[in-house]
């Protein structure tokens, strides 16, 4: 057996870590003096530690850590999480790969003399009438991360009522303010049948802007639209709302087209 110490050196565990791990009930030593209080492990224990410290690296939370060993470290999920873990970090690495484009352009623009904000002035914003449509839609109030999951449950209902999706999927924001874990969302495809599950959008005046890129930069194209309403004297009249044209599960980050609508009136 080894004793906390050795067990510490030999793992580059600090002795805090592994007393930690003892009170989670993640690590347990094997045997713990009942009067000193003094810890000792199995050497079989370091294959456990080397684990976790792997894991971790993984980016596993403890607790994650924690299922993965009461399962008795079953591959099947051992397999199912790192290949979560592994998806999780792929798109982190994306989206530092476009930070790292943007700050690429922030730098070129001010080896230029000009401000970084100016790119805004290179958004287009129009007037349009939307048309009416009839729609499909689920409003509920959620945490944005739940969209996916919410969208698909959309296109399950369109399908088990036999609908005909006639336009891209839309999401309108009936949120008074940003509140990421508490937005009240309406996801929304126009569809040719009217049913008594379908509602009809009235037709609208909108200011509105296509927005190319990654759907982390859209506050850029919201804030644009806000200013050219009231520099033009509009007020706005409604939830704005945007119209996906591209589906994010199959688009590159930056390739994503998506038009965001704000419904005005004079």
């Amino acid at each position: 057996m080894l004793s906390i110490g050795d067990f510490s050196k030999v793992s580059q565990v600090s002795k805090k870590a592994l007393r930690y791990y003892d009170e989670i009930n993640l690590l347990k030593p094997s045997y713990t003096d009942a009067t000193s209080g003094y810890r000792y492990y199995d050497v079989d224990q370091l294959e456990t530690i080397l684990l976790i410290k792997r894991l971790k690296e993984y980016t596993f939370s403890l607790e994650e850590i924690k299922q993965v060993l009461s399962s008795g470290q079953d591959q099947v999920l051992l397999q199912q999480t790192i290949n979560q873990k592994k998806l999780e970090i792929t798109r982190k690495m994306q989206d530092y790969s476009l930070l790292l484009d943007r700050l690429d352009n922030d730098l070129h623009t001010l080896e230029k003399g000009k401000k970084i904000m100016t790119y805004l002035q290179k958004i287009e914003v129009k007037l349009t009438e939307v048309p009416e449509r009839n729609i499909r839609s689920i409003r509920k109030t959620m945490n944005v991360n739940e969209y996916g999951q919410c969208l698909a449950e959309l296109f399950e209902k369109i399908t088990i009522e036999k609908l005909t999706p006639t336009a891209p999927p839309m999401t309108i924001y009936h949120s008074p303010d940003f509140d990421p874990e508490n937005a009240d969302m309406e996801l929304a495809v126009p569809v040719a049948e009217q049913t008594k599950e379908t509602q009809i959008l009235s037709s609208s005046l909108c200011a509105f802007s296509t927005y190319v890129g990654p759907y982390a930069e859209l506050d850029s194209v919201y804030s644009k639209l806000v200013k050219w309403i009231e520099e033009k004297g509009y007020k706005m009249a409604g939830a704005p709302f945007e119209i996906y044209q591209t589906d994010p599960n199959t688009t590159e980050a930056d390739k994503n087209v998506v038009d965001v609508y704000f419904p005005v009136m004079l």
